[in-house]
């Protein structure tokens, strides 16, 4: 609960700013290359949320992680506020409620697919216009193979689940048959 609160606070502050500067975009970009460079490295990770190492010594690498990624300077002092504060471990929270925010202001939204084999671009696309239309709004495919679907796609935009898998058919059908 602490957690989601301080994370949410962080967020909300640094997209008011974006919102004021137009950058909101560019900004959840930025976060999300930050928190994927924070998690492909778990070294990284470790120096950064560790109390053992100084202020000077977390800022000192957050400021060059913020150079190496090429940041703005608002995020790149949140990043530095946030090494200050030793609260580097809420980078991926404050990124989450970053994303959800900008997702809400720029009208999109996620939609998270399955299938029982990778999609191509071309399905992908084709899936993700149907979507939209079904949504009204943007779709932001984020796509995952389950190969125990046996066939079809599910998909979940929201709380609505769209089951097209050959799996959930097979069980309809196998209660119709009980019945």
């Amino acid at each position: 609960m602490i957690v989601g609160s301080i994370a949410r606070r962080y967020a909300k502050a640094l997209f008011d700013l974006a919102v004021e500067a137009g950058k909101v975009e560019p900004w959840a970009a930025s976060l999300v290359a930050l928190q994927k460079a924070v998690d492909g490295s778990p070294e990284l990770r470790a120096v950064l949320a560790n109390p053992v190492y100084t202020k000077e010594q977390r800022q000192g690498i957050a400021a060059r992680l913020a150079q190496a990624l090429g940041l703005d300077p608002e995020p790149t002092h949140l990043l530095a506020l946030l090494a200050d504060r030793n609260r580097l471990a809420y980078l991926g929270g404050i990124a989450g409620v970053f994303g959800q925010l900008a997702d809400e202001k720029l009208g999109r939204v996620r939609a998270r697919v399955t299938s029982a084999v990778a999609l191509t671009p071309a399905e992908a696309q084709a899936l993700s216009d149907r979507l939209a239309a079904a949504a009204r709004a943007q779709v932001i495919l984020e796509a995952a193979v389950d190969p125990a679907l046996l066939g079809g796609v599910v998909a979940q935009v929201g709380s609505f689940v769209y089951d097209g898998s050959l799996r959930s058919q097979l069980e309809d059908l196998r209660r119709t048959l009980k019945s």
